[in-house]
């Protein structure tokens, strides 16, 4: 039995050279639900956004039963990851990352722009499709084979090489552009900062600091301090180069 599958076009970024542009014929040799054929073309069900058969909506787990047309159509941005679907009946309470190691330039500037990101050069794919499953977070990656573990609901596979385009990739496709508050957590411990009294601190300052900066805040884990000096000024003009702007300051 053979189904006819029409993938979205933005797909052929997945596809094999000869499967790209056109619509493929598919070999039912065995039992196989809707997601086990996209996903055996090559396409992560991360990036699926809707699925029809014979013009019927149907979800992942569907099993083609007859001969038939599958379309495959990708997620649209901005893609609200707060808000049910077919493919994805439970959606996320907040949102919240995990960087893998091949994208973890990109993790620590969404920190910067205050999103909750979890990232390590020590976690293994099988750590992350676990922090993503426990923690009910959006993996980030480069690697189209991570995005095909079951546990993996809601993610994207970055496109874009540099960081910095990459920071834009993330905050167009999934609407976040509301939600940035630039350096409002710790670099290090991704917790939210705390506003802390200078003369609490004042010990732990260089003269210089001491003398030009009066608003400080505190990471409440490993204490860090946090000011807005040169470095604050920089990275802001580098987001707003990129048409990324905070909504608090």
């Amino acid at each position: 039995m053979k189904i006819l599958v029409l993938p979205d076009p933005s797909f052929d970024f997945f596809l094999a050279k000869n499967h790209q542009g056109r619509p493929l014929a598919y070999s039912l040799a065995r039992r196989a639900s809707a997601k086990d054929i996209i996903e055996s073309l090559g396409i992560p069900h991360t990036e699926v956004g809707g699925i029809r058969f014979e013009g019927r909506k149907i979800d992942f787990s569907f099993v083609p039963a007859a001969p038939g047309t599958l379309q495959v159509h990708a997620v649209l941005a901005p893609f609200s990851v707060l808000s049910p679907s077919m493919l994805r009946p439970v959606p996320l309470d907040c949102i919240k990352f995990v960087a893998d190691v091949n994208v973890l330039k990109l993790g620590r500037l969404l920190i910067l722009l205050g999103f909750d990101v979890a990232c390590s050069s020590s976690y293994s794919d099988d750590e992350i499709a676990d922090i993503a499953q426990a923690q009910s977070r959006i993996v980030l990656t480069r690697d189209t084979l991570l995005l095909k573990r079951k546990k993996i609901v809601f993610a994207r596979r970055i496109r874009s090489n540099l960081p910095y385009e990459q920071v834009l990739e993330v905050v167009e496709f999934f609407g976040l552009q509301h939600l940035i508050v630039f350096f409002s957590r710790c670099t290090a411990c991704n917790r939210q900062l705390v506003p802390v009294n200078k003369n609490n601190i004042i010990h732990l300052l260089e003269p210089r600091t001491k003398k030009y900066y009066f608003d400080f805040l505190q990471c409440p884990q490993c204490r860090n301090i946090f000011w807005k000096g040169s470095h604050y000024g920089a990275m802001k003009n580098t987001f707003s180069r990129l048409g990324i702007f905070s909504r608090k300051e």
